[in-house]
């Protein structure tokens, strides 16, 4: 019975995954992906689109065209019901190929352990967004560095992918340098020969040089690092807390597999030391980044761990069995099911969004300014395309003055009502228990209506007209 322990924890984990992920759309950035997808649709191109804002005044690329415009093309089949069985399949996905990782490196109970652990560390990173894909592509490129570390074998397969995550998410570029590092650790490794690392240092190389060939042009090289601007006003780029339970566990990982490395004095490579240390550096970096930590020392800490009951660390084994795989696909289907069933009603309507408020936001007339919450900017974008946000979380297509200017104003500070005042927006919709959301009352804005811990206001009449 104690053999079947651990796939009995993992079909538990992922039933957990499932039901966290199968209510209704809460992530705000769900809606301006959704919008995204569907001009990418309605132009019959992945070029950048007119932005929906007027107050949108800076270049930008999209960044992520690919899963915007599949996860659209969902929604115009399926409804939001679509959408979030699709979010469904690809968390199960993920944490499947976490675990099947980590069983090429250890036995089914340290991997299931360390999978486990990567959910807790990475679950404020699993929504549905197409970051989801870029933690399943980096996966996979560091397994194919990890074997070409070992038997120095370029794998160029990893060119085309290279490409393909340029059209699905920003963080391609981390798998690029990745790809450097691992040069680099199989240059101090003394084992290749000149050659072997020239033919490895063009596939590196050619692994950043084939983005040139995005459709979108050379301003995807700059995209992914554009949002560094921003950072100060995004609660996802800001330095995670000393306290933090998802940092402190992704850290966890990384420290008790050098723990075992140090003990036992090997399985380190040098490219493994590189990546223990970059999972460190990920887990402190940002919230949003603890996940990519999580993912990085996952496959080493289930080999460190493998290794204190006798398997060599550092060579992976067959992994799962056939019939190991079998069964977990036929749990994946199971689960997939029931969300099947259950999600056209659990995830029919949007979830944290004031719905209540959408008659009156669909009279206010086409192109009406409307001052709004940071959080809802993508909702008005999707749910109300007609209106003028004055912000959204797709953000780069705003300059890092007006994003200032909005934060500044949400904390009141010195020329805060100029900046509301100055949008020309009639009304703002804002959290109910905001500072913002109570100044403007006291600079007698009206309320119009409440929902979901959100208010809409309507400015006062000027006097005169």
């Amino acid at each position: 019975m104690f053999q079947w322990a651990p796939f009995a924890l993992l079909v538990a984990t992922l039933t957990w995954v499932v039901t966290r992920a199968w209510g209704p759309l809460k992530d705000p950035d769900s809606w301006w992906h959704l919008r995204l997808g569907e001009d990418f649709l309605d132009q019959g191109s992945i070029s950048t689109p007119d932005h929906w804002s007027s107050f949108a005044r800076a270049t930008w690329v999209p960044t992520e065209p690919l899963p915007e415009a599949v996860v659209a093309l969902v929604h115009r089949g399926f409804g939001l019901p679509g959408v979030v069985w699709l979010y469904v399949a690809t968390v199960v996905l993920v944490v499947l190929v976490v675990y099947f990782v980590c069983r090429r490196y250890a036995a089914p109970l340290p991997a299931v352990v360390v999978t486990t652990l990567f959910v807790a560390a990475g679950q404020g990173s699993l929504t549905p967004r197409p970051q989801l894909v870029s933690y399943l592509l980096l996966l996979v490129l560091l397994e194919a560095w990890r074997g070409t570390e070992r038997d120095l074998r370029p794998r160029w397969w990893l060119v085309p992918m290279c490409w393909l995550w340029s059209l699905c998410h920003g963080f391609w570029f981390i798998g690029v340098v990745y790809g450097c590092l691992a040069v680099l650790a199989i240059a101090l490794g003394r084992r290749a020969s000149k050659r072997q690392l020239g033919w490895l240092s063009a596939l590196a190389v050619s692994c950043g040089a084939v983005v040139l060939l995005n459709p979108l042009g050379l301003r995807v090289f700059e995209a992914p690092f554009e949002v560094s601007q921003f950072t100060d006003y995004v609660t996802e780029w800001a330095r995670p807390s000393i306290t933090s339970g998802p940092a402190l566990t992704a850290t966890a990982m990384a420290l008790v597999t050098a723990v075992v490395w140090a003990v036992r004095r090997n399985g380190a490579t040098w490219f493994a030391l590189i990546l223990v240390a970059s999972a460190v550096f990920w887990d402190w970096y940002a919230i949003r980044t603890i996940t990519l930590g999580a993912l990085v020392a996952a496959p080493l800490l289930a080999g460190a761990l493998q290794s204190l009951v006798g398997l060599e660390p550092g060579r992976p084994g067959p992994g799962a069995a056939r019939g190991e795989r079998g069964a977990l696909a036929g749990v994946a289907v199971v689960l997939l099911t029931l969300a099947a069933v259950v999600v056209p009603r659990s995830a029919e309507g949007p979830g944290d969004v004031p719905t209540a408020l959408d008659a009156d936001l669909d009279r206010l007339p086409a192109g009406t300014a409307i001052y709004n919450s940071y959080t809802l900017g993508g909702w008005i974008s999707w749910r109300h395309a007609d209106l003028n946000q004055y912000i959204d979380g797709l953000i780069t297509p705003y300059t890092a003055a007006h994003a200032k200017r909005f934060y500044e104003a949400g904390l009141l500070q010195p020329g805060w009502y100029a900046t509301v005042d100055d949008s020309g927006a009639p009304v703002a919709l804002l959290e109910s228990n905001s500072a913002l959301a109570a100044g403007l009352k006291r600079h007698g804005w009206s309320v119009e209506g409440t929902d979901a811990g959100f208010v809409l206001l309507r400015r006062p009449t000027r006097s005169g007209t």
